[in-house]
């Protein structure tokens, strides 16, 4: 048995992948980020601290068409492109490690997240890419939750008990956790094989197998990545997706980053307090992310999306409203901070769902990859605004998370330009190509074995 035959195999899978890059998003991006701006760092300092955690996850668009071009197909499409990038991130601790603390340094500090996030990068697209290949229609948007839910445990923990390590043992065992759990989960693409009867290890005994329309040989010409990627963009549907990946959590980068000045200097709180609220929201975005992949698959991904980012955007100007009644109290922080994620959570299973179903040809990863990689674009645009908004434009709090939940709704109404029928429609004539390709591809690997 193996991933493409076995649904608990490959749900374990990609769950696992998702939990291992959920652990440094929570401790770099939360944990640290708090720890220092209650040190006293400004919105601009933290903001650019979390753009270089986040930059490397623009980089989504160049691994893509590397990953769908060169593999050692014997032990999978996938599987070589994660194995090496698990092996790239915990590299990347342990030269972290080697370096002892550099909290102080911001600059320093920056460019390891950046060095380790590039890899971490790196396995999202292949995991992502292994989901698109592995994944039946039907199972989308359930795994898709599980997938973002297991993300969100190890965010939790990243945040949560990596700030604690981090309080009590310093910045060194915080990293050298994350290590241990790395080795732990990369235990799991060296067990499970994409397809039967390839090769576990390179020196292993196995060979390629076809699985799918795609060619067994380990190089794919760029030239017919690009051409199918023109022919999958030809459609409006996946135009307006496009733009609506680019623009639609541009709100979340700005909450992510105000929420944490307005906690520890506007309200003068513990950074470790809100460290552990990312941990205790974690059962709500773990419910969110297995009520979104329900709901996406038995009444449409549109509403999911609507509803979860759209209420998220709601949740902004909310608070908004309630820091400019004076009534952004303590109490009213930590109950926004622990909700809003969960209601994040349903409308990202919807996003992940909806790119995974408009995404067609052959260079299908790819694609799904482009709309992933737009999403961290806007992420990162979202921080980088927070600088724009509060320093250059001098807004206040409550009108900086207004600013968030206007960019977080305005883009909703592209959504009703996304056609998942003219997708299929366009899909038909391609899945016909497919089976005559892998007739070709069968008869020539028959062909040379003789």
């Amino acid at each position: 048995m193996a991933l493409a035959d076995n649904r608990w195999q490959r749900t374990t899978m990609l769950c696992g992948m998702y939990f291992a890059q959920g652990v440094p998003w929570g401790f770099m991006g939360t944990a640290v980020v708090t720890h220092l701006t209650e040190k006293g760092i400004t919105d601009s300092e933290a903001g650019h601290l979390s753009f270089m955690v986040l930059l490397p996850w623009t980089f989504k668009l160049i691994w893509a068409p590397i990953i769908d071009v060169f593999t050692v197909r014997s032990m999978g499409r996938r599987r070589p492109w994660i194995i090496s990038a698990e092996l790239m991130m915990a590299m990347s601790l342990l030269l972290i490690l080697s370096m002892g603390d550099i909290s102080q340094d911001l600059q320093l500090l920056g460019w390891m997240f950046f060095l380790h996030n590039c890899f971490a990068s790196l396995q999202d697209v292949a995991t992502d890419a292994l989901a698109v290949d592995i994944l039946p229609p039907d199972e989308q948007g359930r795994v898709n939750g599980m997938m973002w839910g297991t993300k969100l445990v190890g965010k939790g923990l990243g945040a949560g008990g990596m700030a604690t390590l981090m309080t009590t043992f310093g910045i060194e065992a915080a990293v050298m956790a994350q290590f241990v759990i790395l080795m732990l989960v990369m235990l799991l693409p060296l067990i499970f094989l994409e397809r039967a009867g390839e090769r576990r290890f390179p020196w292993s005994k196995g060979q390629a197998n076809l699985g799918t329309s795609v060619t067994t040989q380990n190089v794919r010409p760029i030239s017919d990545v690009i051409s199918d990627l023109m022919k999958g963009f030809s459609l409006t549907t996946n135009w307006a997706y496009f733009m609506y990946g680019l623009m639609h959590v541009v709100g979340w980068g700005i909450v992510e980053i105000v929420g944490k000045t307005y906690w520890t200097q506007k309200l003068e709180l513990d950074s470790t307090d809100y460290s552990l609220i990312e941990t205790q929201s974690v059962p709500f975005q773990i419910c969110g992310a297995m009520i979104g992949g329900w709901i996406a698959d038995k009444f449409g991904r549109r509403k999911v999306i609507i509803g979860g980012l759209g209420g998220y955007g709601l949740m902004a100007f909310i608070f908004a409203a309630l820091i400019a009644a004076n009534r952004g109290s303590e109490k009213a922080m930590y109950w926004y901070l622990l909700l809003n994620p969960g209601i994040l959570a349903v409308g990202s299973v919807g996003f992940l769902s909806m790119g995974m179903k408009i995404s067609w040809t052959k260079a299908s990863a790819t694609m799904f990859t482009i709309y992933m990689t737009l999403s961290n674009v806007g992420h990162v645009i979202g921080h980088k605004a927070v600088g724009v908004l509060r320093d250059t434009l001098e807004f206040s709090y409550e009108g900086t998370f207004a600013a968030a939940g206007l960019a977080m709704i305005t883009p909703l109404f592209l959504l009703f330009v996304v056609r998942p029928g003219e997708v299929d429609q366009a899909r038909e004539p391609e899945k016909e190509l497919d089976d005559v390709d892998a007739e070709i591809d069968s008869e020539s690997d028959s062909s040379s074995e003789e």
